[in-house]
């Protein structure tokens, strides 16, 4: 190990991340922590004269490339801990290197070429296809390419971080220096700046390693992490699937093969959550959950995959032996990046991702319901397998469908908690995925499990009368934006609403009957005390609109107006506003008239499939907890 600054590691090496290491992860709180070791630095410059920064360990291999950089040739390394550290360095120079050079100071022109890029090559180049972007960034300041992935987005915001800061920084200094009176002094923010460029290249110090054999990769990485933001539980697992190739992996040629499939898989599952922002702990809880123990409670983070039943590091046994162990691990690594491409197209479904179109319109329902953590691994195991066609679409789709439906009855109208049917919905997925039951079979349960929470008579019951659905705000959304569709697929010309899911929020909601009517308007004359209250805040009595504050508490002959008047219901292009215009008047007539259609409706189109009156499942809520 050496003690090494910015200016030793960038005059030896060019560094690279290697596509299997997670991409750019910091975010506000490591970039402030950042800026103010730099400040203290350079605001006790005198006293202070360094500062541990953490470690940076690489990997060159005995066959290590070398790549020109300038009129130079350099060895390029992996970088296996450090990269945020290095790429935050170098977002922070590029900054102050280019704020300098604003400030006519030409002399630090060098400093682009010995730490951040030269022609087209970075000292230090990015994974995951966030490489240009970061480029773009240390060249010019701004991105030519518009950020898909959350480590696009943050290495754009860790830039727009810096560059704030510096600019209050110089603001404030240039309000000080007016106030100087010796004019001869030297201009505060360039001091400034200067010395922040000092500080990052000479006084950040770094215990640099370098790593002889790949396999110590997993055992260094997980040792040796010990400043910034933690390592994610993909991350530490595969840095102890490393070790234990490193352990028990005595051919060198296995040794190769399989640290190289673990680095491939990890490089996939990477790639696909750095598409979909999906989450690691997430993504890899439904592996577990579908290789290795389906009960909620069994899920204790990473450190279940090192038990003796999964991957023994040294304790084989005839229940698990070492060759045992070592296909599990094979098998799990390839499953694991399969399992990722099916997250992503899940929790961030579109068309580009070959999506077909029933599919896309069912995942992106579940998706508005809010609630579909529950059913993330049972909706990969029928995803996986409907894939390789041992499921049929039409199985497929009507899975989708109950999920949706259960969604709606038990978490929406019932309100109940979000992880209620775990302990049903994990084992169900596992089955599915080993094939122990079909989907066919697991759906109707789907179905018994909706009607054990939210019994077909309750539900019917339940929407007879009028009640408060506008304090229920999310089951309001769903179910106007759910009727929405309807409309335009039964009457309407085309299926795509006008008014977007992603538009909706409180503004979108319009009270037929105001919520305010004046003294003396008709609508005091048509509805008494007692019928306000009790539908004011009903469904009957809402509708999604984008004029609701032009509406205001207008009478209903305003608000219905004709064809061609804006804002009117009758000249909206939202249907449901359309077919309130059909009404002559609104009293509790009309009101009774429109909620009956639209109770029918919603019995009808969240109404489970199956015999009503078969016995319910039975459920015990603590089963449903997790342990972490």
């Amino acid at each position: 190990m050496n003690n090494k600054t910015l200016t030793s590691l960038f005059s030896e090496y060019l560094y690279q991340i290697p596509d299997y290491q997670r991409g750019y992860a910091w975010e506000e709180k490591q970039w402030k922590d950042f800026i103010q070791d730099i400040d203290a630095l350079v605001e006790d410059k005198v006293t202070v004269t360094s500062h541990y920064t953490g470690t940076v360990v690489v990997y060159a291999g005995r066959n290590a490339k070398v790549a020109d950089y300038g009129t130079r040739q350099m060895k390029v390394v992996d970088v296996v801990d450090g990269q945020q550290r290095l790429t935050t360095s170098c977002l922070y120079l590029s900054v102050i290197i280019r704020a300098l050079q604003r400030k006519g100071e030409t002399a630090y022109e060098h400093d682009i070429s010995d730490f951040l890029y030269t022609g087209a090559i970075c000292k230090l180049t990015l994974n995951n296809d966030t490489g240009n972007i970061f480029y773009d960034l240390l060249k010019t300041g701004r991105t030519n390419t518009s950020a898909r992935s959350p480590h696009e987005k943050r290495l754009i915001a860790a830039y727009n971080r810096f560059q704030q800061h510096i600019s209050d920084k110089l603001e404030k200094l240039e309000t000080l220096q007016k106030r100087e009176t010796m004019q001869k002094l030297e201009n505060k923010g360039v001091a400034y700046l200067k010395d922040l460029l000092d500080a990052i290249t000479r006084k950040l110090h770094f215990t640099f390693y370098e790593i002889d054999d790949e396999c110590e990769i997993g055992m260094t990485f997980e040792l040796m992490n010990s400043r910034g933001k933690g390592l994610s539980v993909l991350e530490l697992l595969k840095n102890y699937l490393m070790h234990w190739v490193s352990r028990n992996e005595t051919n060198l040629s296995e040794r190769s093969t399989m640290t190289a499939l673990i680095n491939k898989n990890w490089k996939d599952v990477y790639t696909n959550l750095g598409e979909c922002a999906g989450d690691d702990g997430q993504c890899l809880r439904i592996a577990w959950t579908l290789y290795c123990n389906s009960a909620p409670k069994s899920w204790i983070g990473y450190d279940g995959f090192k038990g003796d039943a999964y991957i023994p590091l040294r304790n084989f046994t005839e229940k698990r032996t070492q060759a045992e162990t070592r296909k599990f691990i094979t098998d799990f690594a390839d499953g694991l990046a399969d399992i990722s491409r099916h997250y992503a197209n899940i929790i961030n479904p579109t068309e580009k991702n070959k999506i077909s179109a029933d599919e896309l319109l069912w995942l992106t329902k579940i998706r508005h319901t809010n609630n579909i953590a529950n059913f993330l691994p049972l909706m990969v195991a029928a995803r996986k397998h409907r894939e390789n066609r041992n499921i049929s679409e039409n199985d497929y789709i009507a899975h989708l469908k109950a999920l949706e439906c259960f969604a709606y009855r038990v978490f929406l109208y019932k309100g109940r908690r979000g992880d209620v049917g775990k302990s049903k919905f994990y084992p169900w997925s596992n089955e599915v995925f080993t094939q122990a039951r079909t989907l066919k079979d697991v759906t109707g349960d789907v179905h018994k499990l909706t009607r054990t929470y939210a019994t077909e008579e309750s539900f019917i019951s339940g929407n007879a009368k009028p009640d408060n659905w506008y304090a229920t705000r999310h089951r309001l959304r769903y179910t106007l934006f759910e009727y929405e569709l309807y409309l335009l697929s039964t009457k309407g010309k085309d299926i795509q609403p006008h008014l977007k899911w992603e538009d909706l929020s409180d503004s979108t909601f319009e009270h037929i009957l105001p919520q305010t009517p004046k003294e003396d308007s008709l609508w005091k004359e048509v509805w008494t005390t007692s019928d306000f209250t009790t539908c004011i805040h009903d469904i009957g009595n809402l509708v999604l609109t984008h004029d609701n504050s032009s509406y205001s508490n207008f009478e209903f002959s305003r608000k219905k107006g004709k064809p061609g008047q804006s804002p009117s219901y009758s000249n909206s292009d939202i249907r449901q506003e359309r077919e309130i215009s059909k009404f002559a008047d609104w009293t509790r007539k009309e009101f009774d008239a429109r909620r009956a259609d639209f109770v029918r409706w919603i019995n009808n189109r969240w109404k489970t499939v199956g015999d009503q009156g078969a016995a319910s499942l039975e459920v015990v809520d603590e089963a449903d907890e997790d342990v972490v």
